[in-house]
């Protein structure tokens, strides 16, 4: 294994498995690369795109399934800005939106007066489950930081074996290259 390989599920536990020796059952070390899996994404932000066209008066659109409230950077229709109704700083009659993550519908305050193109940045996020059942999938990262993901599980496997030091070295490893991967991608926002 070296950095940028590309990886699936059993390789990663494999790599782990010879880091740290252990009697654990795969569908334990899947269901940690599953949580080690929306991590990564908590930590790195890898800016997504996805446009609309808006339609005269209608404030409501369905927007991807991978897009979440809390991942909404900006939100632009037509030359218009729009600021999240989450935010403290929106004030009455400023252009407003919302996200419903269930329904995955955006809902903007006021609707836009005309058909406009509508432009709107979020963050990736980890939307893999893994099973026992698959283990030729890869993870949701991009190839480069697979790697990681076998430092991440080895970590989790040292705890399992309350080998604390072992897993400190692990985690502080995987996290400094999450941290390293999130500071390259924020490098291009110039927000």
């Amino acid at each position: 294994m070296k950095e940028g390989d590309s990886l699936n599920i059993q390789q990663i536990i494999a790599e782990a498995d010879i880091l740290v020796p252990n009697d654990a059952q795969n569908a334990d070390k899947v269901l940690a690369l599953t949580g080690i899996n929306q991590d990564f994404f908590n930590v790195v932000k890898i800016p997504k795109i996805t446009c609309f066209t808006s339609v005269a008066s209608q404030g409501d659109y369905t927007l991807p399934s991978d897009v979440r409230q809390k991942n909404i950077d900006l939100l632009m229709i037509g030359m218009f800005r729009y600021m999240s109704m989450d935010s403290a700083s929106v004030t009455p009659r400023q252009n407003a939106f919302s996200f419903d993550d269930a329904s995955h519908v955006l809902s903007v305050w006021p609707a836009p007066y005309g058909v406009l193109e509508g432009f709107l940045r979020y963050y990736r996020i980890g939307t893999t489950n893994y099973s026992a059942g698959n283990l030729s999938a890869a993870p949701d990262a991009p190839e480069e930081y697979h790697w990681t993901y076998v430092l991440a599980l080895a970590a989790y496997l040292s705890n399992t074996q309350d080998d604390a030091i072992k897993a400190a070295n692990y985690e502080a490893q995987y996290k400094s290259a999450w941290n390293v991967a999130a500071q390259n991608y924020q490098a291009g926002d110039s927000e």
